[in-house]
């Protein structure tokens, strides 16, 4: 099987996955490279300017708010600048390339070989990194709330800072697979010419292995240890509130707004990364003719919906940061009260 960064296509008993498109091995007219609808191209674009624009600005004030005042500089905000680096990053490098590629054609490649392997390694490294990141801000909260008295020694800036970079290293090295899968070639279309194809190739069966293994690690497994922990927090978050004695209510609330916070973060981003992991899952246990009968035009609308949704969530963030927390709100307006001022 072949994973492209968005198409499909078929060579014998093999299915390959283009940047967007699913067409079979069959002869092509002279246009033989298939070209979104209108309304495909339209929506495409609007939304993805629309999500770069909102995600860049408020990620860039998530930033200012956090190393702008020492009070907001804790470990689990530490944990979230490192989320909204991950995502300017995913909104800077790889939100172009659906732009490009949805005005010159799914099927084609126009960024070059060292971008054609670049934009799925960044894609993955960015998800994997996240992923390790809602990890490590849930653990910090578990200690926080339920082990109050490690927390001082587990819970620090420097220790959260070093799991940040460590979390980088450990996505980067387990994304690297990719590299051996991408490959850039050229191809000749009906009218002679060379057309640059980039292609993420799952022919050998370790390849199948290896993404069906990630998507278990780090999309599988950590929804279930997630799941785990918040239900263990907030129980004893319901538990501490009835002894009103423990601590003030304004500490409490405090306490309850920072959680309501994270559990809407992780679960937009687990929801958001859902459609694009389910897809992967659908074309490698799928059958080749399931795949076929399902059409270009369905499986683009399915591939495009499904990395525009993970590109939402680094636009979500901010906004979420926003509606349900008073720091970072006041945070917020004092930013555009000073840029409008």
């Amino acid at each position: 099987m072949t994973i492209f960064n968005d198409t499909t296509y078929y060579e014998g008993d093999e299915v390959t996955i283009f940047a967007s498109t699913l067409v079979t091995n069959t002869p092509k007219p002279v246009n033989d490279f298939y070209q979104l609808p209108i309304y495909m191209q339209v929506l495409s674009v609007l939304i993805c300017v629309i999500v770069m624009v909102i995600g860049i600005i408020g990620n860039l004030m998530v930033l200012i708010v956090i190393l702008g005042a020492k009070d907001m500089r804790n470990s689990t905000n530490i944990f979230l600048v490192n989320l909204s680096i991950a995502d300017l990053c995913l909104l800077l490098v790889c939100t172009p390339a659906i732009l490009v590629e949805v005005n010159a054609g799914p099927e084609v490649w126009v960024l070059g070989e060292h971008m054609c392997k670049a934009i799925p390694f960044i894609e993955s490294t960015i998800a994997h990194a996240s992923v390790l990141t809602i990890l490590a801000i849930s653990f910090e909260r578990y200690y926080a709330i339920c082990k109050p008295l490690q927390a001082n020694y587990v819970c620090t800036k420097s220790r959260a800072t070093m799991i940040c970079i460590l979390d980088w290293i450990i996505a980067g090295f387990c994304t690297s697979p990719f590299l051996l899968m991408v490959t850039y070639k050229l191809e000749v279309d009906a009218r002679g010419t060379l057309v640059p194809i980039c292609a993420t190739e799952a022919l050998a069966q370790w390849s199948i292995v290896y993404i069906a293994t990630t998507i278990g690690a780090f999309f599988v497994v950590p929804v279930i240890v997630l799941a785990m922990l918040y239900s263990v927090i907030v129980y004893r978050l319901v538990k501490r509130s009835a002894i009103k004695h423990e601590m003030n209510r304004h500490a409490l609330h405090n306490r309850n707004q920072v959680i309501r916070m994270l559990c809407t973060v992780i679960s937009a981003f687990f929801i958001c990364l859902l459609p694009f992991r389910a897809m992967m899952i659908w074309v490698i246990v799928s059958p080749l003719e399931e795949l076929a009968n399902f059409g270009a035009e369905g499986y683009y609308c399915l591939l495009y919906f499904s990395r525009i949704m993970f590109y939402l969530n680094s636009a979500l963030n901010p906004i979420f940061y926003a509606l349900m927390s008073t720091k970072f709100k006041n945070g917020f307006l004092k930013i555009l009260k000073a840029a409008f001022s």
